[in-house]
């Protein structure tokens, strides 16, 4: 006798594969790279978050007071760390607050440290007797008074612009208190074509 057996339908008949042990890879891979991006973020935003307030900071030039060494809308980044007095030298760039103004960050350039004779003539900047070399500077005519100096006092800074035409610094509001430092500007960050490090 003869027995009859229904055809097989390919489309309902389930086949033999390892499409369930694919599914569970791939499963298994996107679970992994989120874990690992989630730790990747949970060690990165505290570091960057603690460089950002301990270390570094970046700071946008606003005016033109510091140029031709920097300009209006440039990116500097500071030094948060070695801001301190013994830290600071002579012709080192800094950002403080304004003492006038506690809204307002200025940066200017460090001409003298505590216990230094500033003394400004023509177009000289004399420090203890000796005459700066500033190359990085617009020329200012300072009034011609031989012999009127200031004396930086303990725990201060004497800053100028380099544009001293056109510069607002210890010349108008007298030594800066190195507690108003808030670091020394260290890199130009941007535009990138200017990328300098100071």
């Amino acid at each position: 006798m003869f027995s009859y057996q229904s055809p097989i339908d390919p489309l309902t008949t389930p086949e033999p594969s390892e499409g369930g042990k694919g599914d569970a890879r791939g499963a298994i891979t996107v679970k992994r790279l989120l874990l690992e991006t989630a730790i990747v973020l949970a060690i990165a935003l505290p570091l960057a978050l603690g460089l950002h307030t301990f270390v570094t900071q970046v700071y946008a030039i606003s005016g033109h007071s510091m140029e031709p060494t920097l300009h209006d809308g440039e990116r500097v980044v500071i030094d948060k760390l070695h801001s301190g007095l013994d830290e600071i030298a002579i012709g080192d760039l800094v950002i403080f607050t304004s003492a006038q103004d506690p809204r307002k960050n200025l940066v200017k350039r460090v001409i003298g440290l505590a216990g230094d004779r500033i003394e400004l003539r023509g177009t000289r900047v004399l420090r203890n007797d000796e005459p700066l070399e500033e190359t990085y500077i617009h020329r200012s005519l300072y009034p011609d008074r031989p012999g009127e100096a200031v004396v930086v006092p303990p725990g201060h800074i004497f800053v100028l612009g380099d544009n001293r035409p056109q510069s607002q610094d210890s010349r108008h509001f007298g030594s800066v208190p190195i507690e108003l430092v808030k670091g020394r500007v260290f890199l130009r960050l941007w535009p990138i074509d200017s990328l300098t490090s100071f």
